[in-house]
């Protein structure tokens, strides 16, 4: 299998736009994870620790935060990189990717800030008073 040629223009431009989307995507399910069960009576994600989904929450939290983050720099070095050069003849890609990477990059953040303030471990009881 060849690997693509990354000292050309266009193919930065191309894998940039691509990176760029697969992190949004990363950051549209890290929303999923984080908002799912909000109170906004108490301003309050509250999730279970020990069954189910609540146990590995947390983990995901931030398995999503350093994709989003690690892959929107990426999307956005490379697509500024190849933005304006002579010999790329896709463009609008490069500026598809340095956008979508530098958007992602501080929602990630905002996000995962949001997790870290509002999120709330459900304690049970274990009926020994």
């Amino acid at each position: 299998m060849k690997l693509p040629n990354f000292r050309l223009y266009d193919t930065q431009a191309t894998t940039s736009m691509l990176v760029a989307i697969f992190c949004s995507l990363c950051l549209i399910m890290m929303t999923a994870v984080i908002f799912k069960g909000i109170n906004t009576e108490n301003w309050v994600i509250p999730y279970n620790p020990e069954a189910g989904m609540g146990q590995y929450r947390p983990s995901l939290v931030l398995l999503f935060t350093a994709v989003s983050i690690l892959g929107g720099g990426v999307a956005a070095f490379m697509g500024f990189r190849s933005l304006g050069q002579q010999r790329n003849s896709k463009q609008g890609r490069s500026m598809v990717g340095l956008l979508l990477g530098v958007v992602v990059i501080p929602l990630s953040i905002v996000l995962y800030a949001t997790w870290k303030e509002l999120s709330e471990p459900i304690i049970r009881s274990t009926g020994a008073a």
